[in-house]
């Protein structure tokens, strides 16, 4: 028995390859950007350096900016908050890791005096954040800074 072929029949399913694909790709763009985003809100300039060291994945990372401002792990804090909010998430578990990330023009004593409350508080290791140089040979100008 032969049958006609019924065109105008309605179609009851859904392809969702297309969505899948855009879905694919917003992710690897979220991906992309979002470590940019996010070093763009903090407002300092590191100073360079020629090798490069890697946090910790869950470490303590503190901010110290040009104009004074502390954070610890993006929150606002005073110097004398510091010990006791340091202290207080170490013994919360987190990671005893500080990387400090200071401006290049924030005073010598300023940066050691955080590093020096950070092991009072109970830091095991202690990191300073540095933007890579260039990695064209050393010029003797460079050399004599």
């Amino acid at each position: 028995m032969w049958r006609p072929v019924q065109r105008n029949r309605v179609m009851s399913e859904i392809n969702i390859t297309p969505l899948t694909d855009v879905m694919l790709v917003l992710l690897v763009i979220f991906m992309v950007t979002t470590p940019l985003i996010i070093k763009a809100g903090i407002d300092i300039n590191l100073p360079k350096a020629h090798t490069k060291t890697s946090a910790p994945s869950q470490h303590i990372q503190i901010t110290l900016t040009a104009n004074a401002k502390l954070k610890v792990n993006g929150k606002k804090i005073q110097f004398k908050q510091l010990r006791p909010y340091l202290t207080k998430l170490i013994k919360q578990g987190a990671d005893p890791s500080v990387t400090v990330s200071a401006d290049e023009r924030v005073p010598y004593g300023d940066a050691v005096r955080v590093l020096d409350i950070s092991r009072q508080a109970g830091a095991t290791k202690l990191i300073l954040a540095a933007e890579p140089l260039p990695t064209r040979p050393l010029s003797e100008e460079l050399l004599e800074k």
